[in-house]
């Protein structure tokens, strides 16, 4: 059976408060004595309360179990557990990521992910120093940095590059896209790229958009405007796309605001559609590295679990499309075990969401002949 975390009730400064249970504000009853919420902040938060309502919040908890349970919820105390070992902020590798598929016909590797060679890999420390990595993102015009946003569209060149996607006469589709500068990158490099938006940003006119997608220093403004054209498009549509004439199509980080697995995963199979046969469609998202059962589910953030991707690998092969190989390897280096509590700034490399903690995933998937 499915379980979902939900989104703790943030409190002021990106705290979090009362680990989603109990109704917060101003008029919650107080259940508990004020000296024992002073001391639950004290002990366990590591911190005063940061106004009277995130203090109102705990205090309105109805017993002292559900009390402690809530501050075991709050960001201060999961950075300093999982600091007790480590002296810092950390994740330990779960045992699923070790196993090799229960799926017939997905193919499986379990070895450091690189850039040079991609496939459906997670995003680890190792890949920013690729010469892949370095050459892509030199190419996009930025200063190479270990951030998840440079690794998805890096991953995404890389893989459409390794499959002789990235050349004059190529077709490509970018879905709901926002300011990533992989749209210049192929049209500096001769490829017609067709820009979507999701259905948040429908009302934005052509000439914004045009202006987002732009970046000077990949392309000309005259080579761009040759080559890239913009669509409206909403994220639910893109089955119904006709005709079927992309050689491929990609997306960053719009599986997971998508609102639910479900619409996910079914935004991920229905990418497939506006592929010619053989086309490619690759996609970045969050993906769950702490469990294949407990997950995040909210409006503004969805994490893929394991269990997902695979029951997704095998109806996509009943009709004769395959994922590239499944590596599930999350890196060797210190940095691939430290996590990220706070929600303030870019994600790290490993965020903590409650319970659950996160990286980018980048799955590859192979239209049928």
């Amino acid at each position: 059976m499915r379980e979902v975390v939900g989104r703790p009730v943030p409190g002021p400064r990106g705290t979090e408060r009362a680990g989603g249970q109990g109704r917060p504000g101003p008029q919650a009853k107080a259940g508990l004595q004020r000296t024992a919420v002073e001391w639950g902040f004290r002990l366990l938060a590591g911190r005063p309360a940061a106004s009277e309502e995130e203090f109102a919040a705990f205090q309105a908890m109805p017993d002292i179990d559900s009390l402690r349970r809530a501050f075991t919820n709050t960001a201060e105390f999961h950075a300093f557990f999982d600091s007790v070992l480590t002296g810092q902020p950390s994740w330990t590798l779960p045992l699923f990521l070790l196993r090799p598929p229960t799926v017939e016909g997905l193919a499986w590797t379990f070895e450091p992910p690189t850039l040079e060679h991609p496939v459906s890999q997670l995003c680890t420390a190792s890949q920013f120093a690729d010469p892949a990595f370095l050459e892509i993102v030199g190419a996009m015009g930025l200063r190479a940095a270990p951030s998840r946003s440079q690794w998805e569209q890096a991953w995404i060149v890389s893989v459409l590059a390794t499959a002789g996607l990235v050349a004059p006469g190529r077709a490509g589709l970018a879905l709901a896209c926002g300011r990533e500068r992989i749209a210049s990158l192929l049209a500096s490099r001769g490829v017609q790229v067709t820009a979507t938006d999701g259905q948040e940003r429908e009302a934005r006119a052509a000439e914004h958009r045009r202006l987002e997608l732009f970046y000077p220093e990949i392309i000309p403004i005259a080579d761009f405007d040759q080559l890239v054209r913009f669509m409206r498009l909403d994220t639910r549509d893109v089955g119904r796309v006709s005709p079927a004439g992309f050689d491929f199509c990609w997306s960053l980080g719009v599986p997971e605001r998508l609102g639910s697995v479900q619409a996910a995963v079914e935004f991920l199979e229905a990418s497939l559609a506006p592929l010619k046969p053989g086309g490619l469609a690759v996609h970045s998202f969050a993906f769950n590295l702490t469990s294949e059962t407990v997950t995040w589910e909210m409006p503004d953030l969805v994490m893929l679990r394991r269990p997902d991707i695979e029951a997704m690998a095998a109806r996509l092969r009943q009709k004769g499309h395959t994922l590239l190989p499944l590596n599930t390897h999350p890196g060797l280096l210190p940095e691939d075990e430290m996590v990220k509590t706070d929600q303030v700034g870019p994600p790290g490399l490993r965020q903590r969401h409650g319970v659950v903690v996160s990286t980018s995933f980048g799955l590859a998937i192979r239209k049928a002949a």
